[in-house]
């Protein structure tokens, strides 16, 4: 288990570069009998160098069964951790009928088990159902509008009973039907951030339930060459709400490029409306 110092030094590499990459492993046993699989992905930069990963909790056989079952709207939690092993966040998503909430938490007591609690909220990804297009708002926590009475990721303190009041919208996605691409737009309709899917071939594309995923947080370094500097924001995401976008591409791959979404009806149910920091 690694210490909270760890774990920050270990948040800040990660969140720190401006654009990662998010790839998901090859999964055997969906390639051979269409039974999926935990995720797991890989995180690189874009020097292709691995800075972290992130692992689905593995389940009992009785939820891997209603995992089957329920294929989008099933539960998940997904742990992230750097190229060092240390443990430093976690995704949770519940049972959804249409729209999902997936969190991001932070708890310093992390063993293999899991916590016996949730530990700190730090932000959220809301779907917001449209007909065809693909929808999400974001949420982070404002830290220093509650003066400093909220505690942060990584901090030791007790998160309060009900915190979700305290979260506050950083960015929406609103991409059109059949998009690869989901940049994030501010308050005043400029892109702040992206999480683009990349075509990785033919071959693994059909054949396989993989997915590649580039993760831009910084409107003025990431975007050279992309879109026009009059489109781009001139905020900067912290690492809250990097984290929480981090999450999204978890979600968006989930949502709409892992086998079970592409079935009838994968295109419709889609969401406008810091804790890492010092």
């Amino acid at each position: 288990m690694a210490s909270t110092a760890a774990r920050l030094s270990g948040v800040r590499r990660l969140l720190s570069n401006p654009i990662l990459i998010l790839e998901r492993q090859i999964e055997f046993g969906n390639i051979i009998f269409g039974f999926e699989q935990n995720n797991r992905y890989r995180i690189s930069d874009v020097n292709d160098q691995t800075v972290g990963y992130a692992v689905e909790r593995q389940r009992s056989l009785g939820q891997m069964m209603m995992r089957q079952l329920t294929k989008l709207h099933r539960p998940f939690v997904v742990d992230l951790f750097d190229y060092n092993n240390n443990y430093l966040f976690k995704i949770d998503r519940k049972f959804s009928f249409i729209n999902s909430k997936l969190k991001v938490w932070s708890n310093d007591e992390y063993t293999d088990g899991g916590y016996s609690d949730d530990g700190v909220l730090i932000g959220e990804s809301v779907q917001s159902w449209h007909l065809w297009r693909r929808r999400y708002n974001l949420f982070a926590q404002d830290f220093q509008q509650k003066q400093q009475m909220q505690p942060r990721l990584g901090a030791n303190d007790e998160a309060p009973e009900d915190n979700s009041h305290m979260l506050r919208q950083f960015g929406a996605i609103d991409a059109p039907f059949l998009s690869f691409e989901f940049p994030v737009m501010d308050e005043q309709n400029k892109i702040v951030a992206s999480v683009d899917r990349n075509w990785v071939g033919l071959g693994r594309e059909f054949l396989t339930d993989t997915g590649v995923y580039v993760v831009r947080f910084d409107a003025q370094e990431s975007f050279k060459g992309v879109y026009d500097q009059s489109v781009l924001s001139n905020q900067r995401l912290n690492l809250d709400q990097r984290a929480v976008l981090l999450a999204n591409a978890v979600s968006i791959d989930f949502d709409y490029f892992s086998r079970h979404s592409r079935g009838l009806g994968s295109g419709g149910f889609l969401p406008f409306g810091g804790g890492f920091d010092e």
